[in-house]
């Protein structure tokens, strides 16, 4: 994972559960979403993520934050101040989740992503590793309608072995440590869930799922080095970050990738593979990957970070021979995700921006949601890990993730139908979060 040096200090107040110390908030330039009471979308065709199937001509009625009502005509008189969006022609989707982004590190990325965000479709964001604080101060901004945003699912700092593998938002951990203290001040202080990663040993991560099962919170993250996967997953892993360890099976021993995604299906763990980290990889020598339009969305400290860690990463494979294997690899990474989601693993669309080079905030997830197409997922299949996917996974299928009366109307209004092309994902009529219209592009 890849963060500015200015925190590279953090994990030592985290290690001696000072973090829960309050730090001071920053003053933020207020954005204030359209306000309405009542949003009445006229004869739009919705995107039914339950079933794969379109809705044809249906009438909704969106009533202060949730869905109101859905049907050929509504019967109810309009409140004369409401909003009427005529939908003809259109399409009518949930809004999107980024299952793997990493936001809660700079008190300065709301003003700075969080309309990035909303206007590419992502309503709702899983922050994999950051500062509690900061994570609690986007939520209440958020909650309290100073700023329009996206929900917030976040596990705060990163629990890891001793030493870690990155200093800044971890919390080293091993036989020394009361895990019962860190893990009670990590759930007071708000984290929905803990990410666990690659240095964990055994007896901790034991020790965490003992804590989240009585506590009803789960774990998430890398597969330890120290660990099998297979008992990783026995313990309730709730989902496998990227492809490590997994492509090395894959690699070797296909026979017990099928004997783990039985497992993992057994076990509701899902997979966030984050394809396009692995696609980056094999453009080591392509300069295109830098875009010029979203450097702006870029710190000063990440973009001087991702320059570095570039440079090493093109000095390790300068050879032909060494861009042809990383072409290969990526091709059986693929070919693992088709095979997972084949046996019935759940995928979650997850770009990690923040913890790849040039993983840019919000457009990444449509260039992961293409992937996931390209890997063997149909159009309907990738769209229900960025829907309904993260709902289920998440538990918060009653609010979330289908156009559905009672749930929350975090909606996009599409020029075209995501079932035919993902890509039609990207043709952004209006974005509503929350029963606000936030982006109005037409």
């Amino acid at each position: 994972m890849i963060f500015s040096h200015q925190y590279l200090n953090i994990c030592l107040k985290y290690a001696v559960l000072l973090f829960i110390a309050l730090l001071v908030g920053c003053n933020h330039v207020k954005k204030t979403a359209v306000s309405t009471s009542v949003i009445f979308i006229k004869n739009i065709d919705i995107v039914d993520v339950l079933s794969g199937e379109v809705v044809t001509n249906q009438d909704v009625v969106v009533k202060n934050d949730v869905i109101y009502f859905i049907g050929k005509s509504f019967s109810e008189s309009i409140p004369e101040h409401s909003t009427i969006i005529v939908g003809t022609g259109k399409y009518l989707c949930p809004g999107l989740w980024d299952m793997h982004f990493h936001l809660c590190w700079d008190n300065d990325n709301d003003t700075l992503l969080f309309p990035l965000l909303l206007a590419n479709g992502i309503t709702g964001i899983r922050d994999m590793g950051g500062d509690l604080t900061i994570m609690r101060n986007f939520k209440r901004e958020v909650q309290d309608v100073e700023i329009a945003g996206p929900e917030i699912f976040g596990a705060g700092p990163i629990i890891d072995g001793n030493p870690p593998v990155h200093f800044d938002f971890s919390l080293p951990v091993d036989n020394h440590t009361n895990m019962n203290m860190l893990l009670d001040s990590l759930k007071n202080n708000g984290a929905d869930f803990f990410k666990t990663y690659s240095l964990i040993q055994e007896a901790q991560l034991k020790d965490i799922a003992v804590y989240g099962s009585k506590n009803n919170m789960h774990f998430a993250g890398h597969l330890s080095e120290y660990i099998e996967p297979e008992t990783s997953i026995s313990l309730g892993q709730r989902s496998v970050e990227h492809l490590n360890r997994l492509d090395e099976i894959w690699q070797t021993n296909t026979s017990r990738i099928d004997s783990l995604a039985n497992l993992m299906v057994a076990k509701k763990t899902a997979l966030c593979p984050t394809l396009i980290t692995y696609q980056l990889k094999t453009k080591v020598r392509d300069t295109t990957i830098v875009n010029n339009g979203y450097t702006k969305y870029i710190p000063t400290s990440l973009m001087t970070e991702w320059k570095a860690t570039w440079a090493k990463r093109l000095q390790r494979h300068s050879k032909l021979d060494d861009w042809q294997e990383l072409e290969k690899t990526f091709i059986g990474q693929r070919e693992l995700v088709k095979t997972l989601h084949q046996k019935g693993v759940m995928i979650l669309a997850g770009s990690d921006f923040a913890g790849m080079p040039y993983v840019y905030p919000a457009i990444s997830l449509h260039q992961e949601l293409r992937l996931l197409v390209d890997a063997g997922l149909s159009n309907y299949e990738a769209l229900k890990t960025a829907t309904v996917n993260p709902a289920i996974y998440m538990n918060r299928q009653q609010n979330y993730g289908s156009v559905s009366v009672g749930k929350y109307a975090d909606l996009l209004v599409l020029e075209k139908n995501p079932l035919e092309n993902i890509d039609h994902l990207k043709l952004i009529n209006r974005v509503i979060v929350k029963g606000k219209i936030v982006v109005h592009n037409n």
